[in-house]
């Protein structure tokens, strides 16, 4: 049975645009190492006060339009162009293994694969093992395979395309202090891909931390916040205040996932 909340998210609709590649970053603390992703049209400032994304921050990424598209290779490359942006940001800063990379759902799917890219820890949050086969399959994308259906693509195009960009693919160069958060009752990740992820995990990330929690979609969002301080060491501290607390970067810029 769905929870309300995430019964509410599936009715509100999905965006008429899928192919736009073009992000949103948020700026925040100059000195923090923490990027996050966030779930997919999904603004910050409802993730910030939902509680999705309580840290202090490097960077926040607003999803682009085109990561869950109807044209398949607009997939990778919405993706891959955050994962450029975030990467140059962190090496600019002189930021890499010592970073801490925070995907939320559909935004696990870059955090993953720059975590991997550069050896950072990884908090990710109702994460698919596979991104072909949670458009697929996932209720929530359910729109996105119908507009992808009608243009004459297959399940198969996605696969090609998105191959060698899984979460489940890119798990041998995570910190061995990873966390990843999953709901049991998460109607947006497919079974297959839950399981799939976990025997990823055991194969190619074994000493990574595998949270399960009794919670929908929207409640282990919430619920993760509590796995994010802790691996800063924040989750009995005063030094990571609650969210009401944060202050608002002072920055915020459109991006283009072309732009170099």
């Amino acid at each position: 049975m769905l929870d309300l909340v995430d019964l509410l998210l599936l009715r509100r609709g999905i965006p008429a645009d899928d192919r736009t590649l073009t992000f949103r970053r948020i700026d925040g603390d100059q000195t923090s190492k923490v990027i996050y992703f966030l779930p997919w049209h999904t603004p910050f400032g409802f993730a910030r006060h939902a509680g999705f994304a309580p840290l202090h921050f490097l960077a926040c990424y607003e999803m682009p339009s085109a990561i869950v598209s109807s044209e398949p290779e607009l997939c990778a490359q919405a993706m891959r162009g955050l994962v450029h942006d975030a990467e140059r940001l962190l090496a600019d800063r002189g930021v890499g293994k010592d970073a801490l990379i925070v995907g939320l759902s559909v935004g696990s799917y870059p955090a993953t694969y720059l975590a991997n890219r550069i050896g950072a820890r990884l908090c990710s949050v109702a994460s698919a093992d596979r991104g072909d086969l949670a458009i697929w399959e996932s209720p929530a994308t359910s729109i996105i395979k119908r507009r992808a259906v009608h243009k004459g693509y297959e399940f198969s195009h996605y696969s090609d395309a998105l191959f060698g960009t899984h979460p489940a693919e890119n798990l041998d160069g995570i910190a061995a202090s990873s966390i990843f958060v999953m709901g049991d009752r998460d109607p947006y990740v497919p079974s297959q891909c839950k399981a799939g992820l976990l025997r990823a995990i055991e194969a190619h990330a074994p000493e990574a931390q595998v949270v399960k929690l009794n919670a929908g979609h929207f409640k282990t969002l919430m619920a993760s916040g509590r796995y994010q301080r802790r691996m800063l060491g924040f989750e009995h501290s005063s030094a990571c205040p609650r969210v009401p607390s944060l202050p608002f970067p002072q920055l915020s810029l459109p991006w283009s996932a072309t732009q170099r």
